[in-house]
């Protein structure tokens, strides 16, 4: 009608989705970065208890707190505060538990000899590995003055500023070879090695029984007591380590 004002009408416009935007792009020869799990992250570490946190590269100066598990590359590190715990499975499916008040570098897992390295600077360790197939060692544990070739074993290492102690559970023969003090031991199901350190160095070692030690280091893996039913508040840690105190 004549004089009156002309309506107008709107569509309202569909928002662009994220198809779109990644066909465009794709059309464009575009590349656009899309979070994805990476080949490299078989090692899961996870938090089992307290206060656990990572570093990514292992020599960051940062760390950031882990409250349930990621998938960790090869060069990586895990700390552990007080009466806490974590967990690490591997690709193989060998799992390190790793006790309170310990510092562990997961990475330079692949060297020359395609052997996976695991360095403990403090603190301690209950490793399950699984056997590997032929007789060459699949894993290396170190600390600041022992190193442990590791084939298929249940084990603990406790590493302090007095020495190391490998405790074995289930170590056939050739199992667990340790370098230490210029020398080389190999320990077997229901035998220690007590390494003991001066000036930093590995100074001398001795195999005991197990049944001679009740390490709270170890203890605390086992709902705090010895594998022979000990207290742990009645064991001494030789290492001076710290952990499960």
């Amino acid at each position: 009608m004549q004089g009156m004002p002309r309506l107008r009408f709107h569509m309202p416009v569909a928002p662009v989705t994220v198809r779109v935007v990644l066909a465009v792009a794709i059309a464009a020869g575009m590349t656009i970065a899309v979070p994805r799990a990476s080949a490299e992250q078989a090692n899961e570490l996870a938090h089992v208890r307290g206060e656990v946190s990572y570093a990514v590269p292992a020599a960051s100066a940062s760390t950031r707190p882990l409250a349930g598990s990621i998938g960790l590359s090869d060069d990586a590190r895990a700390i552990t505060g007080f009466r806490a715990a974590a967990r690490l499975t591997l690709p193989d499916s060998s799992v390190v538990e790793i006790g309170d008040k310990t510092d562990v570098r997961l990475g330079a897992f692949h060297d020359a000899a395609a052997q996976h390295t695991i360095a403990l600077s403090r603190g301690a360790l209950r490793f399950t590995i699984r056997h590997p197939a032929g007789a060459a060692s699949n894993y290396v544990f170190k600390t600041p003055t022992t190193q442990l070739a590791v084939r298929g074993t249940l084990a603990y290492l406790v590493s302090g500023p007095r020495g190391d102690q490998i405790y074995c559970v289930d170590c056939a023969p050739g199992d667990v070879v340790v370098s230490a003090a210029n020398e080389t031991y190999s320990v077997q199901s229901g035998q220690t090695l007590n390494v003991r350190t001066i000036g930093r160095r590995a100074f001398d070692a001795a195999i005991v029984a197990n049944a001679s030690v009740n390490n709270p280091a170890i203890d605390q893996f086992l709902r705090g007591f010895s594998p022979f039913g000990r207290p742990a508040s009645e064991g001494t840690d030789p290492t001076g380590s710290d952990s499960g105190r």
